[in-house]
């Protein structure tokens, strides 16, 4: 089955709140892949303004949870978090959001997508412009750079992370090669195994693949790759 891009919204506003994000992230996988991260921003609350101030940030993820599905994940994980539901838009130790899900547009009463009120939030289209500036919005028809432009950015302050911290499990997925990396997002178990693979085992697949100096042979240990990752379930 092939992976899905999705971004998603994470935020929070109690609590050690960056390490609520990071907890968040690397509880997603092996169903939900992050693949890369914006950065992270301390942002004025919205909706009601007498609680503590949040971080927010976006992550391009990959999946085959199909919306529904993504949905029902993302809030099984922050109940596990311990998140407990409250007033809307109070404070809250963790929340994630699905913004886009690739071009789709998809509308139930539990959800929609794109989320009905990304357009109107700098906490989101701030950290979006970090990862697509160029995406279009499949129903406004806009660029995230065009719909950041149309919203106040007062109070929204990047963060510099400490050293060493890490917001990903993994976040080479974009450096790997072209067709293994498509490989690979054809198959999302074969997809889940290697990204939950220790470094160095990832790197030895790669060096595999990249030793291989006719296409023919590369193109076999590619296959053979996929076939046997996505077996070791």
């Amino acid at each position: 089955m092939r992976l899905k891009r999705v971004f998603l919204a994470l935020g929070s506003n109690l609590g050690d709140r960056l390490q609520n994000l990071r907890q968040a992230i690397f509880s997603l996988p092996p169903l939900v892949l992050p693949l890369r991260a914006s950065l992270v921003y301390e942002t004025p609350p919205w909706g009601i303004e007498d609680q503590p101030r949040f971080l927010n940030m976006v992550i391009e993820t990959a999946t085959a949870l199909q919306p529904l599905e993504l949905l029902h994940y993302l809030k099984s994980q922050e109940k596990q978090m311990g998140r407990h539901e409250g007033v809307r838009y109070g404070p809250r130790l963790i929340d994630m959001d699905i913004l886009f899900y690739e071009e789709e547009v998809f509308s139930e009463k539990e959800l929609q997508i794109p989320h009905p009120r990304l357009h109107e939030r700098a906490f989101v289209l701030l950290p979006l412009h970090d990862l697509i500036p160029q995406f279009l919005h499949p129903l406004l028809k806009k660029s995230i750079t065009i719909l950041l432009k149309d919203t106040d950015l007062k109070g929204i302050i990047p963060q510099t992370l400490p050293g060493g911290f890490q917001l990903l499990p993994y976040d080479g997925w974009y450096n790997l090669p072209a067709d293994l990396r498509a490989g690979l997002e054809n198959s999302a178990a074969a997809a889940a195994n290697f990204y939950g693979l220790p470094p160095s085992h990832r790197q030895r697949w790669v060096n595999h693949v990249q030793e291989a100096r006719r296409p023919e042979t590369r193109r076999q240990r590619i296959e053979k790759m996929i076939e046997t990752l996505a077996a070791n379930q």
